[in-house]
């Protein structure tokens, strides 16, 4: 019944294209399905008036990057237009550097891609990926119009959802798509927020049908068992397909099931396999920004034996590392890598290779373009790269150094209003991006000029560039709008037109509130605070200051994009004592401090250093900061401090270069007063002077503004009121945030079961699963230095530290001493109120170089047992660093979770070698004479199968020689002197067997006074030799009278006759294969032995 029903959806589909645009319906049934055998397939397929096409998706076998739509568009190409596919795909839109990826997998299915991925380009290229493929399925339809049907859909993955969603929202009539979906098979869980928006946008529409169920069921009903492949190279390859056409979410699903099964189910994969699995993963990874899990891959990838010999995949290593360094905002251990990347492949003589890492290099100068605006000072860049980039069509990379190093000194910017050609690199750069077709590279671009401008107080060139970009940028991306707004906003408010700024922040909110961006609001926030403050709203400028602090604590984040927090806590610290709020003042320049510190001391040590750092100019922060308090201390009466404070803020606000626009009028209005106030009339004119200059000046920058530029914007009905309540603001930020934790949350428990199985460690020591454990998770949690101390019986054990700090034992006692008032721990950052309340331990480590630290003690009856600390050093970069860095509660929680499991772990290792010892102290005691410490009867049988098992692997022949020993004489000591002095001559006997057979084979305590010695040898001299030896060193002792008299205290008396000795059988066989033999030999050399007793004593004699 199902298969007549299913037939008639696609009836109906195939009838209405052409007609409708409602031409995707999803057919959604229970159990299981096929399409194969449907009867109107055929007769679709004979129909040349339509190209027809019939997929259906396996749950055993990959699916690939857009299928069957890459497919689909090659066969069609194939049939009907049989031209140049390269002509096509320009024709399409297609961007220039997916050309060769598309043309590759046309022309034998292998996808080639020239220039390598930017991580602040992927969400992009995706979107570029996905328009070109609907433009060529559309450019198709002239051919002929399409039908398609996809079963099981729910297992296609995120690029082929996120095509489909596009044609829904801009449908073409000549493309009809019937969706196959089994109810009871669930989606893929990496693509569940499109697929959601596939059901509502097709709900919305009515164009789903429920048509019942099959009868048919799958054993499997598991998602997580799709995709079984069993040749894991080849799953390999098509998963390199999937990441080449940037299906970042499909290929780390398919990536995790590998790694699963690699770490719990202990799957074979060989050297090669395995490397490729970790490099594969680690370039997904870094494409997600999932910096932690690459550097883990990448680690694991260093470690293998395939990687570590070859020179190739050294250099390729390093590079990656460093590339993940680099976008982690660790940009001198990411030149560090590029280094040795170099280096690797100058020693294999790999001029690609060699280029990459030169390149490398130079992107970590610029903080690999990710999330920056502008570098602070023109960057140096060799001839030699530039024409490597040409000649390796690197032109992507090639547009981002021209526009990025180059005409970055504001009098450069200054010339671009009269003409932007004057920025000649700049000029080449945005030309380059444009001609490959990289629209964001070119708002990118515009934004550079534009902060440069607006920061250096040419907000007319601001304006200017905020107007081309509009133009350019207009209907491609809502995002860019928005922030164009702001930025407009932002301009306005710094040329003194405050109320018409306004109109521009409330649009600005409400776009970003439309394409929930909590971020982006935090930055209009902050910007509509600068106009407040010129306004001298100081409590609405705190109100959007702190909506703006909310955000970055609520997402976890860092910094905003354009503020950075020590400039946040000092306008915080600012608009507090403009309103008389002292005590919010000292809080607000106390964070601003702890920021400030760091930043002036490494200004001090990189002024000639050509590495970015977003901060490097501090004057605008130093501004705010001695400005409050010099607002403080007039306050509490200081005149000395004020005077001091407002000379200091002076100086930095004109180093600031018009940044303090905001703040200007009012820093001057200030200095009036206090010197109005202390009766200096002179320079109160003075003061008075400069703030009509500045006003004139910037009275005449506004006139120079055509007002004009803004007419084309569109603001909406309603510009003077935003359109979105603060409430609806603040449940976007909380709803973004509870997403963030659960997506972080999920994360870690994942993590958990990966840690586990680093913990639960068989056969390894204590120090080297520790080590281990710690790289993974350092790795993974983004943390820079650890300290793990262990608390034993004898002391406090260090058994991980990477701080670089000397820690003596009495800093560590100190330390343990400050934690037991904390034993519940602590996580504490630069942002957080009691940073400073830890000084004292934070202190060991640098408190000026802590951003965030992290305390989690462990006790047992008020005693540490062991001590977890770990902390994220300040970065070189704010905005450079993706994965965030202000550790808190949660991460002190899951630390604990996880140390509390590792100290568990090294009790069992403890207690499992102590248990071994103990074992192996029975064992021993059982196969040892406890008197003589050589083996009893017990352990020579044992040592003999264990001969034995050796002789039955080899096909040598085995020659054994075997003494039966009997002591002569040793009743008469035990008689005589008593059994104590007897133990003392079995024990100094067993001595000289064991030196007389060491290396030779091995001594056993038979009986009574019998020994057996066995050898590895059945030559007779040389056994002859061994016993004359024995017969040697007895015959020194003089019947052990020495020792004895030692032992009793006394002097005795021995004849020659009486005195110890011993009688010796001699037997040997040339080709011992069992056990019986060896006792054979026992017999013959007891017979031997029994002859030499009954003879004359204390010598040998052979069989």
């Amino acid at each position: 019944m199902i298969e007549k029903y299913f037939n008639g959806v696609i009836e109906q589909v195939y009838h209405r294209i052409g007609t409708a645009e409602k031409n995707i319906v999803m057919a959604s049934y229970n159990n299981d399905f096929s399409v194969s055998g449907l009867e109107n397939k055929k007769r679709y397929q004979e129909d040349d008036n339509v190209f027809f096409a019939c997929c259906e998706l396996r749950y055993e076998t990959l699916s690939g990057a857009y299928a069957p739509f890459l497919d689909i568009i090659c066969d069609m190409f194939r049939k009907f237009v049989k031209g140049d596919f390269e002509a096509f795909l320009r024709e399409c839109g297609t961007y220039e550097l997916h050309r060769s990826l598309f043309l590759g997998y046309y022309e034998d299915g292998i996808c080639k891609r020239e220039e390598g991925v930017l991580l602040n380009e992927v969400e992009y290229e995706q979107r570029r990926m996905t328009e070109a493929i609907v433009a060529m399925l559309k450019k198709l339809t002239e051919y002929r119009p399409i039908m398609i049907v996809i079963n099981r859909f729910q297992l296609a993955g995120r690029s082929s959802m996120e095509l489909i969603y596009r044609l829904l929202t801009e449908p073409c009539t000549e493309i009809g798509i019937v969706l196959g979906v089994n109810e009871m098979q669930p989606r893929l869980d990496m693509a569940v927020n499109m697929w959601d928006a596939i059901v509502e946008k097709l709900e919305d529409s009515s164009q789903i049908y429920h048509i019942g169920s099959s009868g048919k069921h799958r054993n499997r009903e598991n998602a997580e068992d799709v995709a079984e492949e069993k040749n894991y190279s080849h799953m390999l390859a098509k998963v390199e397909t999937i990441i080449t056409f940037l299906d970042c979410d499909q290929a780390k699903w398919y990536l995790q099931k590998l790694e699963y099964k690699l770490k719990f189910e202990d799957i074979f994969v060989d050297d090669i396999t395995l490397r490729e699995f970790y490099l594969l993963y680690t370039r997904t990874a870094i494409l997600r920004a999932e910096l932690s899990k690459a550097l883990e891959m990448v680690d694991s990838a260093m470690r293998l034996p395939s990687v570590r010999k070859d020179l190739f995949y050294r250099s390729e290593c390093s590079f990656l590392k460093g590339t993940c360094l680099m976008y982690q905002g660790k940009l001198q251990q990411a030149e560090m890598y590029a280094q040795y990347a170099r280096e690797e492949a100058q020693k294999s003589g790999n001029e690609k290779q060699i280029f990459k890492a030169e390149l490398l290099s130079v992107m970590a100068r610029m903080s690999g373009w990710y999330n920056i605006f502008f570098c602070i000072q023109d960057i140096p860049i060799h001839e030699g790269l530039i024409e490597k980039l040409m000649q390796n069509n690197y032109r992507n990379h090639l547009a981002h150094i021209y526009i990025y190093a180059y005409d970055n000194r504001p009098e450069m910017v200054a010339r671009a209003y009269r003409s932007e050609a004057s920025l000649l690199y700049f000029s080449k750069g945005v030309a380059l991006a444009k001609e490959i077709g990289n629209e964001q590279l070119v708002y990118d671009a515009y934004q550079k000029n534009i902060m440069l401008a607006s920061t250096n107080g040419m907000n007319e060139i601001a304006m200017l560039y905020s107007v081309r970009t509009y133009q350019f940028m207009k209907s491609r991306d809502d995002v860019y709008e928005g922030r164009i707004l702001s930025g407009i906003g932002y301009n306005l408010s710094a040329m003194g037109k405050n109320r018409l700024a306004e109109h521009y922040y409330n649009r600005a909110i409400e776009v970003f509130y439309h394409l929930r961006l909590p971020e982006d609001i935090a930055e209009v926030f902050y910007n509509r605070a600068l106009n407040y403050i010129m306004q001298e709203n100081y409590a609405k400028a705190e109100h959007d200051l702190l909506m703006a602090m909310k955000v970055i604590e609520k997402l976890h984040l860092n910094s905003l994009r354009v503020c950075n927090l020590s400039k946040l806590y000092g306008l915080l610290a600012l608009v507090s004592i403009m309103q008389k709020d002292r005590f919010n003042c000292e809080r607000y320049l106390l964070n601003c401090r702890q920021f400030l510190n760091y930043i002036i001391e490494k200004e001090k040590e990189n002024e000639n250093e050509e590495i970015i750092h977003d901060y490097a100019k501090c004057d605008e922060d130093m501004f705010l900061y001695t400005f409050s308090m010099a607002m403080l201390n007039r306050m509490d009466g200081k005149k000395e401090e004020v005077l001091v404070s407002f000379e200091q803020a002076e100086r930095f606000l004109l180093q600031a270069e018009g940044n303090e626009f905001f703040s200007y009028r009012l820093f001057r209005k200030e200095r009036m007063k206090l010197f109005e106030e202390m009766g200096r009339s002179e320079r109160c004119q003075m003061e008075r002077a400069t703030l009509l200059q500045h006003e004139e000046i910037n009275s005449q920058a506004a006139r120079l503004l055509p007002m004009n530029l803004l007419k084309e914007i569109d603001l909406g009905e309603h510009p003077q009121t935003c359109a979105v309540r603060e409430e609806e603001i603040e449940a976007l930020i909380k709803q973004e945030g509870l997403l963030q934790d659960y997506a972080t949350s999920r994360r870690q428990m994942e993590f958990i079961s990966t840690w586990q199985k680093l913990i639960d460690v068989n056969g390894s020591n204590v120090e080297g699963m520790v080590q281990n454990a710690f790289n993974t998770f350092m790795n993974h949690f983004s943390l820079d230095c650890a300290l793990y101390i262990y608390y034993h019986e004898d002391g406090a054990h260090v058994l991980y530290n990477d701080t670089k700090c000397e820690m003596t034992e009495a800093d560590i006692a100190a330390i343990g001493n400050t934690m037991l008032e904390y034993p519940q721990g602590f996580a504490v950052s630069k942002i957080s109120d009691s940073f400073l309340e830890h000084q004292d331990t934070i202190g060991y480590f640098g408190i000026d170089d802590v951003c965030s630290f992290v305390a989690a003690p462990f006790l047992k009856n008020g005693k540490l047992t062991s001590l977890l600390i770990t902390y994220v050093r300040m970065k070189d970069n704010w905005h450079g660093s993706i994965e965030r860095y202000m550790l808190n509660e949660d991460d002190l929680r899951i630390y604990s979770l996880l140390f509390r499991e590792m100290e568990y772990s090294i009790n069992r290792m403890e207690a499992n070698d102590k248990i071994y010892m103990m074992n192996r102290k029975l064992q021993e005691a059982a196969v040892t004479d406890m008197l003589t410490g050589i083996y009893n009867r017990a352990g020579m049988y044992e040592e003999i199968r264990q001969m034995i098992e050796c002789y039955r692997v080899s096909e040598k022949t085995h020659h054994v020689g075997l003494m039966f020993i009997d002591l002569d004489n040793f009743k008469h000591y035990n008689d005589t002197f008593g059994h104590d002095v007897g133990d003392l001559i079995l024990k100094e006997m067993a001595k000289i067997f064991r030196k007389a057979v060491k290396g030779r084979g091995f001594v056993a305590r038979y009986g009574g006074d019998e020994f057996i010695m066995i050898l590895n040898t059945d030559d007779r001299e040389i056994l002859e030799q061994i016993a004359k030896g024995i017969y040697e060193k007895i015959n020194s002792t003089q019947g052990f009278q020495r020792q004895i008299e030692n032992y009793l205290g006394h002097a005795i008396t021995t004849t020659e006759k009486s005195r110890i000795t011993c009688s010796i059988g001699i037997a040997s066989a040339g080709d011992v294969r069992k056990e019986e033999d060896i006792n054979e030999l026992i017999r013959s050399a007891d017979e031997i032995l029994y002859k030499v007793k009954t003879g004359e004593k204390g010598h040998y004699a052979f069989l």
